[in-house]
């Protein structure tokens, strides 16, 4: 048994640790009663595989944070043997704020800037990151026996796929032709599959054309692959690729990284990736402590690579798995539960579940059926302007839709109808304009290889250096002297910004690089957009105070924008919303709760969508439908639109096969654009 001193403020110590390495908590961390009896028993489950079937609203993030407490508090576990991942930085974020409520961490490492940023954690800490902050740091700790130069660039998915376009065309490929997207997710998918270019080309068959779209994509990753590793770049996807590669084929890695952590946490099971579990597999196999939590039925990421079966076939994987299901919810009603349970037993492929509640519904599901798209976005208006009145706050409710394009039609009720609303899935924060040039400065100042920043930014703010000029010094050709003399104003800000870099803290250095290059000038033009940019430069500018308040770098900075650029989920909570309508994709939903959802446009061909007609994509079409069902707390509906204009066209659907999957005694059906002029109802329409 480990022995433990008290120190002051209650705090406890390791007696054999150095001064300031707390362990414990100022009071027993998991308060039992807080805890029913199936989450109580995953909790304590910590001996051999584990694998918790958590419904929606189930709690089960509360399961993996009670977890980390109780080993730490009860059994005694080093918090450094402990691995928790996830897959959002905010899930992340959340639960090492959730396990340091009840006392304390060591002062100085909750400061440490990548404790928020990714889960890198100093001495004494667990690791509770997000996969690809998991991968980064192994990166970081193996640059060597990854044959990496020191300090890699983490360029985000807009700078891979440039770096694509300018591979076509290096291949004498038109991009217009050979679409970059679709190269881009096709090296990606196979990264994600652990195979690299070298292999890739290696296998890569004789047979067939010139124009064979595997000899095309063979070229191309070469050329791509070159131009990371000349600017000393790695794309989101290296962040996987490396660190599984190291552990497949380092015995002395994959030993030292297996005895690291004892006890290991993957949250959303159900949307891993290959690399992500055999990166998960790998780690768990010295100790088979591994708790996996997720929910097949919320399983609606297979398009970027996630692959629901690693969590069908953890069972085999581990025979001797103890399965615990999570099944009391704590978030809808009852009749909005039975409605999703009852919808989700037409999927096949599925871990058995049946979601139930304490808390009685009043009301029955409405299922609207609109003329067009207007009156469904009228219907949907004059509903949230009677929850409104009824007490519902605006921030509280939710349109969801299937496609971003369905949300005109909202836009334009909503204003007329003053609603406040927005649009979640818009330009995310690290991805406008403003925040890249200034991201392109630090990084250029960092790593004077990094072609893709110096493009950008080279005539930004405008300093006279038009397309041919910049192509002239991006060729490395003889400039003329008055050439050379615009590009010296350029090189003296770089030359001095790199200067900075070394002498200067994080904040200050951001400062003065936006002061020397007169980005506020060129930014802030008078205009109320204009004011918006600089507002966004000055939240970038607050993001760094606290990494250098925290005592971080300009290397913890890039890493910090690096890893939260990877998210593509939406940040978001009840306590900072705007007081405004939630608009936003199904997809874009998980995780989310609201009082009252409307989930519209179901209709056969747009939800489920036309392309997902087979067995196994209809299925994932579903388990998206209920997830929109059960981001609802209270009030739910669902509409469909006898007519709708998409991509220009009129079109007429029959109503979603989904619907007629829902129970009749639970909802309520309202309009009618199905009755002839008599006024009588066309049965054989209706009849979804």
């Amino acid at each position: 048994m480990r022995q433990f001193i008290l120190y002051q403020h209650g705090s406890f110590f390791d007696a054999k640790s150095p001064p300031g390495y707390p362990l414990c908590y100022h009071t027993p961390m998991v308060a039992e009663n807080v805890l029913n009896k199936e989450q109580k028993t995953a909790v304590e489950a910590i001996n051999g595989p584990v694998l918790v079937v958590a419904g929606a609203g189930a709690g089960k993030t509360k399961v993996i944070i009670e977890r980390i407490k109780y080993l730490i508090e009860k059994r005694g576990v080093l918090p450094e043997k402990i691995l928790a991942v996830t897959f959002t930085n905010k899930a992340a974020g959340e639960m090492r704020e959730r396990i340091m409520e009840h006392g304390t961490w060591n002062i100085e490492q909750k400061k440490n800037p990548m404790f928020h940023a990714s889960g890198f954690m100093l001495h004494g800490q667990p690791f509770i990151g997000t996969f690809h902050a998991l991968g980064l740091m192994m990166i970081k700790e193996n640059i060597k026996k990854m044959s990496l130069e020191i300090r890699p660039t983490v360029i985000d998915s807009d700078d891979s796929l440039k770096l694509i376009k300018e591979s076509l065309i290096e291949a004498g490929r038109d991009p217009k032709q050979f679409d970059p997207s679709r190269i881009k997710n096709q090296i990606s998918n196979f990264k994600n599959k652990l195979v690299t270019a070298e292999k890739f080309i290696d296998n890569i068959s004789l047979d067939g054309g010139a124009e064979d779209f595997g000899k095309i994509l063979a070229q191309v990753w070469e050329i791509y692959e070159n131009k990371l590793k000349l600017q000393n770049f790695l794309d989101f996807d290296d962040l996987l690729l490396k660190p599984a590669l190291l552990l497949q084929n380092n015995a002395e890695s994959k030993k030292e990284y297996q005895q690291r952590w004892k006890y290991i946490h993957i949250d959303e099971y159900q949307d891993t990736n290959e690399a992500q579990y055999i990166l998960s597999k790998i780690l768990a196999d010295e100790y088979k402590n591994i708790l996996a939590v997720g929910d097949v039925d919320q399983a609606i990421y297979s398009w970027r690579g996630a692959d629901f079966r690693n969590i069908l076939n953890f069972q085999k994987d581990y025979p001797d798995a103890k399965v615990i299901t999570l099944e009391k919810n704590y978030r809808s009603t009852d009749i909005i539960l039975e409605t999703a349970n009852a919808l989700i037993l037409n999927n096949k492929m599925r871990l058995p579940k049946n979601l139930w509640t304490e808390k009685k519904g009043t009301g029955k599901v409405k299922i609207f059926f609109a003329e067009d798209e207007r009156k469904e976005a009228e219907f949907a208006a004059k509903e949230i302007k009677m929850l409104r009145a009824a007490g519902v706050r605006y921030k509280e409710m939710a349109v969801l839709y299937r496609t971003n394009a369905q949300s005109r039609a909202l836009e334009e009720i909503f204003l007329k109808r003053s609603i406040p609303y927005r649009i979640i899935g818009g330009v995310r924060f690290y991805e406008r304009k403003e925040i890249k040039d200034i991201l392109a400065y630090v990084r250029l100042a960092v790593n004077e290889r990094d072609e893709i920043s110096k493009k950008r930014i080279l005539n930004i703010p405008p300093r006279g250096i038009g397309k041919t000029l910049m192509l002239k010094i991006l060729d490395g050709v003889n400039l003329k002297p008055e050439e050379e003399k615009k590009y010296g104003v350029f090189k003296k800000i770089i030359g001095e910004l790199r200067s900075d870099a070394s002498e200067f803290n994080l904040h200050e250095f951001l400062k003065r690089a936006i002061k020397k290059t007169g980005y506020r000038e060129y930014v802030d033009d008078g205009t109320e957009k204009g004011l918006e940019r600089w507002q966004n430069v000055g939240e970038l500018l607050s993001i760094a105070r606290k990494i250098s308040n925290d005592g971080g770098n300009i290397e913890d900075f890039l890493e910090h924008v690096s890893l939260f650029a990877i998210d593509d989920r939406a940040d978001d909570n009840l306590e900072t919303r705007d007081e405004k309508v939630s608009t936003m994709t199904m997809h874009a939903a998980k995780g989310l709760e609201f009082e009252a959802v409307f989930a519209v446009g179901l209709e056969e061909g747009l939800f489920p969508h036309t392309l997902s007609f087979e067995k196994e994509d209809l299925e994932e079409e579903r388990r998206l439908c209920y997830v929109a069902i059960t981001r609802a707390k209270t009030h739910l509906y669902l509409t469909h639109s006898l007519r709708r204009t998409i991509f220009g066209e009129r079109v007429s659907n029959l109503p979603s096969r989904f619907l007629s999957e829902l129970p009749k005694h639970l909802v309520e059906t309202l309009g009618n654009p199905y009755r002839d002029e008599d006024g009588v109802l066309d049965e054989s329409i209706i009849e979804y």
